[in-house]
């Protein structure tokens, strides 16, 4: 079994929570700004934390830890 690293775990889950909150930004407001983006944000983290979960476990490098290194 692989070592889980947080450091990895917390940029990647950064890139995925930027990434959902970027999207469902711009659903938000194509939708008129109807919804409180508040519910968007807690979607958002709702969905990258095991994202990044199940990336970091798979344990292979992919294109989205090129861009979290890049940015974080």
């Amino acid at each position: 079994m692989k070592k889980f690293s947080r450091k990895r775990y917390g940029k990647i889950f950064l890139t995925y929570f930027v990434l959902f909150v970027a999207l469902f930004g711009m659903i938000d407001y194509y939708a008129d700004m109807v919804y409180n983006f508040l519910y968007f944000i807690i979607i958002a983290i709702l969905i990258a934390a095991p994202t990044a979960w199940v990336h970091v476990k798979k344990g292979k490098k992919d294109h989205i830890d090129e861009v979290a290194n890049e940015i974080f």
